[in-house]
């Protein structure tokens, strides 16, 4: 459909997408990435879906998508990516999050969208960043029984 709208106004079709904000979105994304040419991960709806938590709670905050369940959803949707030959992006301020951002990193995560104010702290902190320890720490994450743990991990690297 999007094709013959496109071509019904003498334009290319523009890319077709979609937000992964929901565990039932994420734990389908190998369904959907073979249809679409982007998946991006809404971290905030994404995290407060999987622990039970509103956006507005205060106990809501960016940090939580280190959560070993939410980072396996968001492993999982990188991977779909991966096999479907398409980006995968994470929009939600977790991108920006410095106990976030190497867990991201290590779970395939190569696009980030970020508040224009911290542009240049999350493009500092990637060039530090080694993709592989960041493979390694992810993985270590995803064993974890717990967020505190993972952040633990996280500082201690």
């Amino acid at each position: 459909m999007l094709s013959q709208a496109a071509a019904q106004v003498g334009v290319a079709p523009p890319p077709l997408g979609i937000m992964v904000e929901l565990q039932a979105t994420a734990a389908a994304a190998a369904v959907f990435a073979p249809e679409v040419d982007f998946l991006s991960i809404g971290t905030n709806d994404l995290t407060g879906q999987v622990l039970g938590l509103d956006r507005l709670d205060p106990a809501a905050s960016p940090s939580l998508a280190a959560h070993p369940q939410v980072l396996a959803l968001i492993a999982h949707v990188t991977e779909a990516g991966r096999q479907a030959g398409i980006s995968v992006s994470v929009c939600g301020d977790s991108a920006a999050d410095p106990l976030v951002l190497p867990l991201l990193v290590g779970a395939g995560v190569r696009t980030l969208s970020v508040p224009a104010a911290r542009v240049r702290q999350v493009r500092s902190a990637v060039t530090d960043l080694d993709s592989r320890r960041c493979a390694t720490l992810a993985a270590e994450a995803l064993a974890a029984s717990s967020v505190d743990e993972v952040w633990k991990l996280v500082l201690a690297r």
